[in-house]
């Protein structure tokens, strides 16, 4: 008596288990690929809440530029809301260290460095607060705000724009400016921040615009008069994006190349991304008074 099994050929075993591996390889692959997506979308969220709240916050505050400081019409020679010389300050000012704005002179991951950025104002009204959270108490007080860029105080090898306040009183005799030196470090408005650059829109006696660096402003004629700063920075994601992001060769920031690298001791890829901000001084638009 013959006892017939039945069962699957070695082909057919062979061929199951060659479907098996690749729907096995499929998910696998599909898993990475959706890893590697969700890496890129938590960068992108984190650089998007970045810029969006702290670009804010930075340009409502330089909006006040220059308010109730005497005049509309602010020069690099006299008392001014944008301060590039110690002329911009009060000519009885007893302070020596003055913070100025300046061009390529702060820290930076990029291949140039970063501009300073220093505004003043007189708060329109009182119990408000400056960029470090100082309060405001009286009626002459006038806010000196600086902008830069400095190190991470928990991330020593990664970058932050800062912005550090100081103040006087504008109805002193002999005004000294306080809670500000080239030594304060602020506090922080924009995290992981790679490069910051400012140029100031001017127009000239016959109303003609151009764009000057901080440097060249200050150096400029005293015929022009600035009407709008051109903020642009250059923000980095917090955590990797993944290892399938593309890294531009170099990132144009106002209308410039920049080429950038990782902080020390940090390796793989971060998506950056480059954001530029125009905003109107409207305490400099009008005419003389």
């Amino acid at each position: 008596m013959k006892i017939k099994i039945k069962g699957f050929t070695l082909v057919e075993l062979m061929v199951a288990l060659a479907l098996g591996l690749i729907i096995v390889a499929a998910a696998i692959q599909l898993l990475i690929s959706g890893q590697s997506t969700l890496s890129y979308q938590k960068a992108m969220e984190n650089v998007q809440d970045n810029a969006n709240f702290g670009m804010n916050y930075i340009t409502a505050d330089i909006r006040q530029t220059n308010l109730d400081l005497g005049g509309r019409i602010m020069k690099n020679s006299k008392l001014s809301g944008l301060i590039v010389k110690k002329e911009n300050y009060p000519s009885a000012m007893t302070t020596t260290d003055l913070a100025l704005s300046s061009t390529s002179t702060g820290d930076s991951l990029a291949n140039i460095k970063s501009d300073v950025l220093v505004i003043q104002y007189k708060p329109a009204q009182l119990n408000g607060f400056d960029c470090e959270g100082k309060k405001v108490t009286s009626a002459t007080t006038v806010v000196v705000q600086k902008y830069f860029i400095r190190k991470d105080e928990k991330s020593k090898n990664d970058y932050v724009l800062a912005c550090a306040a100081g103040h006087y009183d504008s109805s002193a005799v002999t005004p000294t400016l306080t809670d500000l030196t080239s030594s304060s470090t602020g506090q922080v408005v924009l995290q992981r921040v790679d490069q910051f650059k400012v140029l100031v829109g001017v127009v000239n006696a016959s109303n003609q615009m151009s764009y000057l660096t901080l440097k060249q402003f200050a150096d400029a004629a005293t015929t022009i008069r600035p009407v709008t700063l051109q903020l642009g920075v250059l923000i980095r994601s917090v955590d990797n994006s993944g290892g399938n992001t593309v890294i531009p060769a170099s990132y144009t920031l106002l209308n410039n190349s920049y080429t950038v690298s990782n902080p020390t001791g940090v390796t793989g890829k971060f998506l950056r991304v480059p954001l530029e901000q125009t905003v109107a001084m409207r305490n400099a638009i009008g005419d003389a008074q």
